[in-house]
């Protein structure tokens, strides 16, 4: 990947995903698709729409060394909740998962925790859910959506 970079990547991994118009079922649901932006948006019934976006933040790549597990935690949470707001949308609920090495501290984890719902808190919205498990290094991944009225063509 460093040869080519991120969003090179993406744009690749885009052109996969992203199968050509009415070729696959579901695709006509689909108003913003993979790559395009920070968010899907798929349409749902009626006039609702649903805007989702996840993000993942890895120890050694993505959080400073001097960070501290509470910031860690508000950046996990930010870095998905801000793409929400990019697309003009409140985030109606905010998932993490959490893989981290067997050794950690609880309370580590638990000003982590604290960062995360901190986070959400001032977005307002919550943590509903998600996952933990152990890994060979922390991993966070939050996915984060709402649920908005179609816009009027008008």
């Amino acid at each position: 990947m460093s040869s080519i970079g991120e969003r090179a990547l993406i744009s690749r991994l885009s052109e996969i995903f992203n199968a050509p118009e009415g070729e696959e079922k579901g695709q006509e649901g689909i108003l913003i698709g993979a790559g395009s932006d920070d968010c899907a948006v798929l349409y749902l019934k009626g006039e609702d729409c649903l805007v989702v976006t996840t993000d993942m933040l890895h120890r050694t790549t993505d959080f400073p060394a001097e960070m501290t597990p509470w910031q860690m935690g508000w950046m996990s949470a930010a870095v998905n909740l801000s793409d929400i707001a990019a697309m003009g949308a409140e985030p109606a609920g905010l998932l993490m998962a959490i893989g981290m090495p067997a050794d950690t501290e609880i309370v580590f984890v638990e000003e982590l925790a604290r960062g995360i719902q901190a986070c959400a808190g001032f977005c307002g919205t919550a943590v509903i859910g998600g996952d933990l498990d152990t890994h060979a290094e922390l991993t966070i991944t939050g996915t984060a959506w709402e649920e908005l009225k179609k816009a009027s063509s008008s």
